[in-house]
């Protein structure tokens, strides 16, 4: 068992904060309580950033108490999400030899696999599966007890999701503090996201915090098979290719692109790019969903014009990032940056300039942000703003958590980076003399 605190202050905190922690799986269980879920979740918070600060908790309570909230989350059903059904519909799909980039839910194609929950709980049924065939491989153990009931395959999804994820946490363990282990390992918006309700998001932490210890390591084709299966989870993390082409040459390209065919290949048809691609084009041009920048830019259009530029605004977000991406590169090489900051830089950069950022998509990069000594306080505090953005369901307030979260980001980015501000104010000031 983990050994508790000396201390008889820090063993009260720590019975506390993982009280706390232990009520969420049931104020996330009724939407009613969603409101007070967010208190308790920034308390919990405020409890492990305590502990943290005094450093109460060894490496071994921080693992046995991670595993232990985990398994106390895995009986939550999908209250905060409805992508879960989207899984085991993909799941099912396959399983029948349908492959899921065909059709979308709702084709005429699909008409005997539309009577079930898993239709009728789905979101974007007129949308094709954005899912890379990493993830859809997982789908297929989901899909495999969703032909008993639709709660196996949903449990033995995440219980999946989960040990893979944990394989992160221990893997964190070996390249950080405990300290800092906890903030990730503790933290509720993982423990919600993740053991809670599911989401792929899960199956990132392993993949790109070992990317960060491969390079570490000097072992490039490990490497370069993790970034390219981070992207067959989420595409995002193939932009971190380059990086590794700088680190290693072309050892950090032929092992990830034979591991890309061979993930590839099972899906392979002429219309799964097209298809994938109409999807991500509708999602950039009609979702959105806690996007801070991108609703300030919206609405200073809207001042300006009158109209509602989101059409446009998104796709160019899009391009926003992707013009940044030859200039990210070249800053790694003139700064010779550790691949955990260009990492860091990229995909929040990425988050920044997407029109939904869902708190679970904060996952991967919460995960990332403690293997500095000093964690990137900038991201935990969105994340856990971002749990307040679920009262937009139940009807409660929605803009101040998008108000505070981002806002409250910048100005703990700007803290952390104010070496870097001043010296570009003092370069622009010499301009202009």
């Amino acid at each position: 068992m983990p050994a508790l605190p000396s201390s008889r202050p820090d063993t009260l905190l720590l019975a506390i904060t993982v009280g706390a922690l232990a009520c969420l799986p049931v104020l996330a269980s009724f939407p009613t309580l969603w409101p007070p879920l967010v208190g308790v979740v920034f308390f919990a918070m405020g409890g492990l950033i305590t502990l943290r600060h005094r450093e109460a908790l060894s490496m071994r309570t921080v693992l046995w108490g991670g595993v232990l909230l985990r398994v106390l989350f895995l009986p939550l059903l999908p209250e905060l999400t409805d992508d879960p059904f989207r899984y085991l519909w993909d799941g099912r799909l396959q399983l029948a030899g349908i492959n899921p980039y065909h059709y979308v839910p709702e084709a005429d194609a699909l008409s005997s696999f539309q009577e079930g929950v898993l239709f009728r709980e789905m979101n974007s049924q007129p949308y094709y599966s954005i899912y890379p065939p990493l993830t859809q491989l997982t789908f297929v153990v989901g899909g495999l007890g969703s032909l008993l009931d639709w709660h196996l395959g949903y449990y033995l999804l995440k219980g999946l999701y989960t040990a893979v994820e944990f394989g992160g946490v221990v893997l964190l363990s070996r390249m950080t503090t405990a300290r800092n282990v906890v903030l990730y390992a503790w933290n509720p918006v993982v423990l919600l996201e993740v053991a809670g309700q599911g989401h792929t998001e899960a199956l990132m932490v392993p993949l790109l915090v070992g990317v960060i210890w491969s390079v570490q390591q000097g072992w490039a084709a490990t490497a370069s098979m993790l970034v390219t299966a981070a992207g067959m989870v989420k595409l995002y993390p193939f932009v971190l290719g380059p990086f590794l082409l700088r680190r290693f040459g072309v050892r950090a390209v032929w092992p990830g692109a034979l591991l890309g065919v061979a993930l590839s290949l099972p899906y392979a048809a002429p219309y799964v790019l097209p298809h994938m691609k109409a999807s991500v084009d509708l999602f950039s041009e009609l979702f959105e969903f806690n996007a801070g920048p991108y609703y300030l830019v919206k609405y200073g259009f809207w001042l300006g014009t009158g109209a509602d530029w989101s059409k446009v605004i998104g796709p160019a977000f899009r391009g926003v990032f992707v013009a940044s991406l030859p200039g990210l590169y070249v800053l790694d090489g003139w700064y010779n940056w550790s691949m955990r900051r260009a990492a860091l830089w990229t995909i929040g950069l990425f988050l920044v300039l997407s029109t939904t950022v869902h708190p679970w998509y904060l996952v991967p990069v919460l995960a990332l942000s403690v293997l500095d000594e000093t964690p990137s306080w900038h991201w935990v505090w969105l994340a856990t703003a971002s749990v307040g953005t679920y009262l937009f369901y139940v009807g409660g307030t929605y803009w101040i958590w998008i108000i505070g979260g981002w806002g409250g980001a910048g100005v703990l980015a700007l803290y952390r980076h104010r070496s870097a501000v001043r010296a570009l104010v003092q370069a622009g000031r010499k301009r202009a003399s």
